[in-house]
């Protein structure tokens, strides 16, 4: 049983889940996936990769490089922020959805993985919600 000042631990797991690992992981699939597929499939992965990378960089660089103002931390801001820092992960999965059914793709168990992971998070984001 919970009282008032313990947080619940799946809305803990939510947390660290988006900020830390998904977007990191999501470059590694639009990697995988530009490198593997062909065609329509690969320009969507590309575009995949070149926003998660650039989310994941101004998410991480501005506060390891003691940055106060600029782009970089206003996108990390963004990132962090919009839809409850949701709208970064959910465009570029979008976009890596669009990778996994546009002709050229290849190896669909990227797909899976991926498609587990976006599950997770939107079950998730829910329960944060919901619950």
């Amino acid at each position: 049983m919970s009282s008032f000042l313990q947080p619940d631990p799946v809305i803990l797991s939510f947390l660290a889940y988006k900020q830390v690992i998904y977007l990191e992981a999501l470059v590694l699939f639009a990697l995988l996936r530009a490198v593997l597929s062909r065609g329509a499939s690969r320009l969507a992965a590309l575009a995949a990769l070149l926003l998660a990378a650039l989310f994941v960089a101004a998410k991480w660089l501005p506060p390891s490089f003691n940055l106060s103002s600029g782009p970089l931390v206003l996108l990390g801001g963004w990132v962090r922020t919009s839809l409850g820092g949701m709208t970064a992960p959910i465009l570029c999965s979008l976009l890596l959805l669009a990778a996994a059914v546009l002709p050229g793709r290849r190896f669909w168990g990227i797909d899976a993985i991926h498609g587990l992971g976006f599950a997770a998070l939107l079950g998730l984001w829910g329960y944060s919600i919901l619950g």
